[in-house]
């Protein structure tokens, strides 16, 4: 299912108490083809990931979201990421804890094994390089994910220097954006 996510990403903010106007259609066509709604809980959870540069966990999400809604559980939060990604609004990152990336657009996340920071890299080329091997293939494209797993450079620094690498709950405070590889 090829959608428009650079739609819904530009799409106002409506305020948090009001209805969700115009600007959700497209969410709320998409949740209403799988028999879902747009609830304020639900609309909470994406605003919580989509349009940030941070990569957060199914708990960062949790836990910004129950600051408005504090009886929602971490296990519709959950449910409602996955069904996210099924969507193709945002990507699940994995590595040591699963996170999630509300960026539209091709990219390469790195992800670091150490301290589970997730850096996103832009690279004009991956469509053209997704689009040449699915038609080399006859392959009909509903989903991409582009992730490279490896060691950071603060952390290989930190290995030389006898230092400690972060927690995985660092990846959370930093993530750039870049022009290219």
């Amino acid at each position: 299912m090829n959608i428009n996510k650079e739609l819904l990403h530009r799409a106002s903010r409506p305020p948090a108490d009001a209805r969700p106007g115009d600007g959700w259609s497209v969410l709320r066509g998409l949740l209403r083809a799988r028999r879902g709604r747009l609830t304020p809980q639900r609309l909470a959870i994406y605003e919580a990931v989509v349009g940030h540069t941070t990569h957060p966990s199914v708990e960062m999400v949790h836990d910004t979201v129950r600051s408005r809604f504090p009886a929602i559980s971490q296990a519709t939060v959950y449910t409602t990421l996955g069904l996210f990604a099924e969507l193709g609004l945002i990507q699940e990152v994995g590595g040591r804890v699963r996170r999630y990336d509300g960026r539209a657009g091709r990219h390469v996340n790195l992800v670091c094994e150490r301290c589970g920071e997730v850096t996103d890299v832009a690279d004009p080329r991956l469509e053209a390089l997704e689009r040449k091997t699915a038609a080399r293939a006859g392959f009909d494209v509903r989903s991409a994910r582009f992730e490279l797993h490896g060691i950071c450079l603060r952390c290989r620094g930190q290995a030389r220097r006898g230092g400690r690498p972060r927690g995985p709950e660092a990846g959370r405070r930093r993530a750039r954006i870049g022009g290219g590889f």
